[in-house]
Protein backbone atom coordinates (compact mmCIF):
# COMPACT_ATOMS: atom_id res chain seq x y z
CA UNK A 1 0.00 0.00 0.00
CA UNK A 2 1.36 3.20 -1.12
CA UNK A 3 2.28 6.30 1.48
CA UNK A 4 -0.89 8.64 0.11
CA UNK A 5 -3.31 5.23 -0.07
CA UNK A 6 -2.23 5.10 3.80
CA UNK A 7 -3.44 9.27 4.64
CA UNK A 8 -6.53 8.82 2.67
CA UNK A 9 -7.64 5.98 4.60
CA UNK A 10 -6.80 7.67 7.87
CA UNK A 11 -8.20 10.72 6.52
CA UNK A 12 -10.88 8.70 5.80
CA UNK A 13 -11.17 6.74 8.86
CA UNK A 14 -10.59 10.53 11.26
CA UNK A 15 -13.49 12.06 9.16
CA UNK A 16 -15.75 9.18 10.24
CA UNK A 17 -15.38 10.02 13.64
CA UNK A 18 -14.86 13.36 13.71
CA UNK A 19 -17.75 14.66 11.04
CA UNK A 20 -20.74 13.19 13.49
CA UNK A 21 -19.70 15.23 16.35
CA UNK A 22 -19.33 17.98 14.40
CA UNK A 23 -22.96 17.57 12.86
CA UNK A 24 -24.47 17.13 16.56
CA UNK A 25 -22.28 20.03 17.61
CA UNK A 26 -24.41 22.06 14.26
CA UNK A 27 -27.53 20.83 15.81
CA UNK A 28 -27.14 21.83 19.00
CA UNK A 29 -25.74 25.61 18.70
CA UNK A 30 -28.62 25.67 15.65
CA UNK A 31 -30.94 25.03 18.13
CA UNK A 32 -29.96 27.35 20.76
CA UNK A 33 -29.75 30.15 17.92
CA UNK A 34 -33.21 29.24 17.33
CA UNK A 35 -34.45 29.27 21.18
CA UNK A 36 -32.95 32.83 21.79
CA UNK A 37 -34.01 33.92 18.04
CA UNK A 38 -36.08 37.24 18.80
CA UNK A 39 -37.68 36.56 14.96
CA UNK A 40 -40.08 33.70 15.94
CA UNK A 41 -41.53 35.69 19.18
CA UNK A 42 -41.84 39.27 16.95
CA UNK A 43 -43.61 37.25 14.50
CA UNK A 44 -46.09 35.19 16.39
CA UNK A 45 -47.23 36.13 19.45
CA UNK A 46 -48.50 32.86 20.57
CA UNK A 47 -46.47 31.07 22.69
CA UNK A 48 -48.07 27.36 21.54
CA UNK A 49 -47.79 28.73 17.92
CA UNK A 50 -43.86 29.75 18.75
CA UNK A 51 -43.06 26.37 20.24
CA UNK A 52 -44.62 24.17 16.88
CA UNK A 53 -42.49 26.26 14.77
CA UNK A 54 -39.49 26.23 16.69
CA UNK A 55 -40.35 22.17 16.70
CA UNK A 56 -40.84 22.33 13.06
CA UNK A 57 -37.43 24.20 12.45
CA UNK A 58 -35.49 21.40 14.47
CA UNK A 59 -37.38 18.78 12.48
CA UNK A 60 -36.09 20.25 9.61
CA UNK A 61 -32.44 20.56 10.69
CA UNK A 62 -32.73 17.03 11.92
CA UNK A 63 -34.13 15.72 8.33
CA UNK A 64 -30.95 17.59 6.75
CA UNK A 65 -28.23 16.20 8.97
CA UNK A 66 -29.96 13.00 8.99
CA UNK A 67 -29.44 12.99 5.30
CA UNK A 68 -25.78 15.35 5.45
CA UNK A 69 -24.51 11.89 7.67
CA UNK A 70 -26.87 8.89 5.50
CA UNK A 71 -25.96 10.00 2.38
CA UNK A 72 -24.28 13.35 1.51
CA UNK A 73 -20.92 12.92 3.47
CA UNK A 74 -20.25 9.78 1.81
CA UNK A 75 -20.49 11.08 -1.92
CA UNK A 76 -18.43 14.61 -0.64
CA UNK A 77 -15.98 12.15 0.70
CA UNK A 78 -15.49 10.11 -3.05
CA UNK A 79 -15.70 12.73 -4.53
CA UNK A 80 -19.12 11.86 -6.38
CA UNK A 81 -21.75 14.69 -5.00
CA UNK A 82 -22.76 16.23 -8.27
CA UNK A 83 -26.05 18.11 -9.48
CA UNK A 84 -27.93 14.61 -9.71
CA UNK A 85 -27.06 13.52 -5.80
CA UNK A 86 -27.78 16.70 -4.38
CA UNK A 87 -31.45 17.05 -5.78
CA UNK A 88 -31.75 13.57 -4.45
CA UNK A 89 -30.22 14.89 -0.87
CA UNK A 90 -32.69 17.70 -1.11
CA UNK A 91 -35.52 15.07 -1.84
CA UNK A 92 -34.39 12.89 0.80
CA UNK A 93 -34.38 15.99 3.15
CA UNK A 94 -37.66 17.17 2.09
CA UNK A 95 -39.32 13.22 2.70
CA UNK A 96 -37.65 13.11 5.98
CA UNK A 97 -38.98 16.52 7.33
CA UNK A 98 -42.55 15.65 5.73
CA UNK A 99 -42.65 12.63 7.88
CA UNK A 100 -41.92 14.12 10.81
CA UNK A 101 -43.90 17.55 10.98
CA UNK A 102 -47.09 16.36 11.35
CA UNK A 103 -50.36 17.59 10.27
CA UNK A 104 -51.38 20.36 12.90
CA UNK A 105 -48.00 21.54 12.08
CA UNK A 106 -48.41 21.96 8.86
CA UNK A 107 -51.61 23.72 9.07
CA UNK A 108 -49.94 26.04 11.61
CA UNK A 109 -47.09 26.76 9.15
CA UNK A 110 -49.67 27.13 6.14
CA UNK A 111 -51.56 29.59 8.21
CA UNK A 112 -48.36 31.41 8.70
CA UNK A 113 -46.66 31.62 5.95
CA UNK A 114 -49.05 30.49 3.28
CA UNK A 115 -47.58 27.63 1.71
CA UNK A 116 -46.17 24.98 3.46
CA UNK A 117 -44.28 23.73 0.71
CA UNK A 118 -42.36 27.01 0.10
CA UNK A 119 -42.03 27.38 3.62
CA UNK A 120 -40.08 23.91 3.98
CA UNK A 121 -38.46 24.30 0.85
CA UNK A 122 -36.79 27.89 2.08
CA UNK A 123 -36.48 25.98 5.28
CA UNK A 124 -34.60 23.11 4.28
CA UNK A 125 -32.23 24.72 1.71
CA UNK A 126 -31.57 27.67 5.08
CA UNK A 127 -30.39 24.62 7.42
CA UNK A 128 -28.33 23.30 4.35
CA UNK A 129 -26.49 26.68 4.01
CA UNK A 130 -26.63 26.82 7.93
CA UNK A 131 -24.62 23.12 8.01
CA UNK A 132 -22.32 23.82 5.19
CA UNK A 133 -21.01 27.14 7.13
CA UNK A 134 -20.31 25.06 10.68
CA UNK A 135 -18.85 22.63 8.67
CA UNK A 136 -15.97 25.02 7.66
CA UNK A 137 -15.96 26.72 11.52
Amino acid sequence: MEFSEIINEILYILLTMILPLIAAYTVNLIKAGIRESNIIAEAVKNETIAQTVEGALSDVMDAVLYVNQIYTDSLKASGRFDDAAQKKAFQLAYTEALNQISDETKKIIEQLYGSFDQWLKLKIESSVGLARKQERM
